[in-house]
């Protein structure tokens, strides 16, 4: 039940509002990130610090709706 709560705060709070969601682990001497905008998501983005590892998480993001877009005006 409480990860219902967790995706509706997901939709209310991020996604409806059109912001990505980012969550980063530290893991050792690595952090590890995700990016989500509602409905994409990547995952396992690496970086040494937090805030390298959220950038890769945009730019795996950013790169991944390019591509959906492109296979989206193909068809």
């Amino acid at each position: 039940m409480r990860w219902r709560l967790n995706a509706f705060w997901d939709w209310f709070w991020y996604f409806r509002r059109g912001k990505i969601r980012y969550r980063v682990w530290e893991q050792g001497d690595t952090c590890k990130a995700m990016a989500s905008n509602g409905k994409l998501a990547v995952w396992n983005c690496y970086g040494s610090t937090p805030e390298q590892a959220k950038a890769m998480a945009a730019y795996r993001l950013e790169k991944a709706i390019d591509e959906e877009q492109k296979v989206v005006k193909e068809k």
